[in-house]
C-alpha cells in the first residue's frame, strides 16, 4: 500500500486541503472546501457544526467511506487516495471502526455477532481479552444476545445458515485494536 514518505507519523489522521463536491454545473454542492484537519493519537474529538456543514462528509472521506474530488487524506501516513477499491476494503475492515448515527447493524445478527462480523468475515477472532475489555468499558455486554429487531426468531434461523461461511481459519492477533478517537484540530483556507 502507497505512503507517504515521512519518517514518523505525527497523527493518527490526517485531511490535507480536502474538497468534496457533489453534483456539476448548476446543481455543485461543495460539501467540503479546502479543508485541513489534524487528528492527533490518543485523544477524543468532537466535530461540530449546523447541518450540512460538512462534518459527515468529511468523516466519511477521512474513513475511506467517500472519495474526496480533490485533497488527500491519511490514516497514519497512508495515503487513501492511492490505494484500489480493494485495499481500501481492506484498510476500512482491520483499521478503521465505524459507528454511524443509524447503527447500520444486520437485522438477523445479535449485538455480539455484529460486534464480531468484521472480524469473521476477515477470518480472525477477537482477541478475548482486549474484546472483554471494550464490551465492559461501553457496558455492551448484557445486550449482546438481543437482535437489533425483535424477531429474534427469525434471526437464529438466518444466523444457523451464515455461520458456517464465518466460522473460516482464524487466527487471534493482539496488535489489532480498535483505533481510538482522536481530536481534531482544523483549519478552512480561503479560496475556492
Amino acid at each position: 500500500m502507497a505512503t507517504t514518505t515521512s519518517p514518523q507519523t505525527m497523527y493518527a489522521a490526517r485531511a490535507v486541503q480536502a474538497t468534496k463536491v457533489y453534483g456539476s454545473g448548476d446543481n455543485a454542492v461543495r460539501a467540503l472546501d479546502n479543508v485541513s484537519a489534524e487528528f492527533a493519537h490518543a485523544q477524543f474529538t468532537a466535530i461540530m457544526g449546523p447541518s450540512g456543514s460538512g462534518k459527515s462528509t468529511l468523516l466519511h472521506c477521512q474513513a475511506g467511506l467517500d472519495w474526496l474530488t480533490s485533497g488527500q487524506v491519511f490514516l497514519g501516513d497512508l495515503d487513501l487516495s492511492r490505494l484500489s477499491d480493494q485495499e481500501l476494503t481492506k484498510v476500512r475492515r482491520d483499521r478503521v471502526g465505524f459507528v454511524f448515527q443509524t447503527f447500520n447493524l444486520i437485522p438477523t445478527l445479535t449485538a455480539r455477532e455484529n460486534v464480531e462480523l468484521p472480524l469473521s468475515l476477515a477470518g480472525r477472532k477477537p482477541d478475548e481479552e482486549w474484546f472483554d475489555r471494550i464490551v465492559d468499558t461501553v457496558r455492551l455486554r448484557d445486550r449482546f444476545h438481543i437482535a437489533p429487531r425483535s424477531s429474534r426468531g427469525a434471526s437464529s434461523s438466518a444466523w444457523r445458515w451464515r455461520a458456517p461461511l464465518l466460522r473460516g481459519p482464524r487466527s487471534s492477533s493482539p496488535t489489532s485494536r480498535p483505533a481510538t478517537s482522536i481530536p481534531v484540530r482544523a483549519t478552512r483556507s480561503s479560496g475556492s
